[in-house]
């Protein structure tokens, strides 16, 4: 019978950390994660998320082996803005043994109901952003950026120990031959509507100044904000969480998909997608030192897929049709750049609007993924 125990010091913290090469070893497309990258996430003197949160991760043992991971937090921060008392779980991964799984999930209950949580929700990394729920569908390919990906058997075991859907996310991707070379696929109304939002809004699009990066970090974090906050599962993101986020990602970003639209120079919306650096990792095996950093350079030139991750307009500009300028203006760069195919990822399934417009520019859903729950 498998045993759980407390992460306590940081040989513990490495066995966690190692653990997913047993359960992917044999999984072509696992993307493993920079393991420095998890040690500091984990790290309560070092993870951004443990500004506003705490958390215990766990193991589970057979003997002497490890057979799974967990960890249980709460996010204060979320809990006060949503008026909830919900407990996460994330870090999730565990042999094919349902008892194992079983004993992790006991304890990170456990955990949570002592922290006053009526509510255990996941998978996701401290946020359903950070590779959020189980893999429903679409295994047969690497996972972009972000994106979970998981064994067949976790959403069973998980429905096995008695947690419900708490909502679906999915993932959409297109390729350069379905827009066309010359846009001529693109939907006739997608160019009508942006044709007008610049003559009758005075709309324009410019993109990130990457020399001005502190500037367009503070803009970009106040639109993310401002409009997202209709979304059911928002939480408002600080700016120096948002900014630790933006400054991770600096190196990749394209200015020729990061653009910002504005009318009469005032800032009114954004898009921007990013070359997949998942693309690049799954080469490195989880480290950059001491040769892999040689590589970056040519990985970094090879890779083909794009995410079209963030895109939102300010509430009193919307149905003008600033989003489909947007659109357009990020798909003109992800061509003019030449890439393989173009993710968009995740739409949550209440996200009504962005899941029409996916199907309609005709792009298929490759990627579902599932957030469970169950009451405390």
């Amino acid at each position: 019978m498998p045993t759980v125990e407390p992460v306590r010091d940081q040989r513990a913290l490495k066995e966690f950390v190692r653990f997913p090469w047993r359960v992917y070893r044999n999984d072509p497309n696992w993307v493993p994660p920079l393991i420095s990258d998890q040690m500091k996430a984990l790290d309560p003197q070092r993870g951004a998320f443990f500004r506003h949160g705490e958390a215990a991760a766990f193991l589970a043992r057979e003997g002497r082996e490890v057979v799974g991971t967990i960890v249980a937090f709460v996010d204060h921060r979320a809990n006060e803005y949503r008026g909830e008392a919900v407990g996460g779980f994330g870090f999730f991964e565990v042999v094919e043994d349902f008892s194992a799984a079983a004993a992790l999930l006991d304890a990170a209950s456990e955990w949570l109901r002592g922290r006053g949580m009526a509510v255990i929700r996941g998978p996701m990394n401290f946020s359903q952003s950070d590779h959020g729920g189980v893999l429903i569908a679409g295994a047969n390919c690497p996972p972009v950026m972000l994106q979970s990906h998981t064994p067949s058997y976790y959403a069973t075991f998980l429905e096995r120990y008695g947690m419900e859907k708490h909502a679906d996310f999915y993932a959409y991707r297109i390729f350069r031959h379905q827009i066309g070379e010359n846009l001529e696929h693109v939907p006739p109304e997608i160019l009508h509507v942006a044709e007008a939002a610049q003559r009758v809004s005075r709309a324009s699009l410019r993109q990130i100044n990457l020399k001005d990066w502190d500037r367009e970090v503070r803009i970009i974090w106040h639109l993310f904000n401002e409009t997202l906050k209709h979304f059911p599962d928002y939480v408002p993101m600080a700016q120096e969480e948002f900014t630790v986020l933006a400054n991770s990602l600096r190196r990749v970003i394209d200015p020729e998909m990061a653009l910002i639209a504005e009318i009469d120079g005032e800032p009114v919306g954004f898009g921007v997608a990013i070359p997949d650096i998942n693309r690049v990792l799954i080469h490195l095996n989880g480290r950059l030192f001491p040769f892999n950093w040689l590589r970056l350079p040519a990985l970094m030139r090879r890779i083909d897929v794009a995410s079209f991750k963030l895109m939102g307009v300010l509430d009193k500009y919307r149905m003008r049709g600033i989003d489909a300028l947007l659109y357009l203006g990020v798909i003109r760069g992800f061509m003019k750049r030449g890439y393989a195919w173009l993710d968009g990822s995740v739409t949550g399934e209440y996200n009504l609007m962005m899941n029409l417009v996916a199907q309609r520019w005709g792009a298929e859903r490759y990627k579902q993924f599932r957030i469970y729950q169950k009451s405390l």
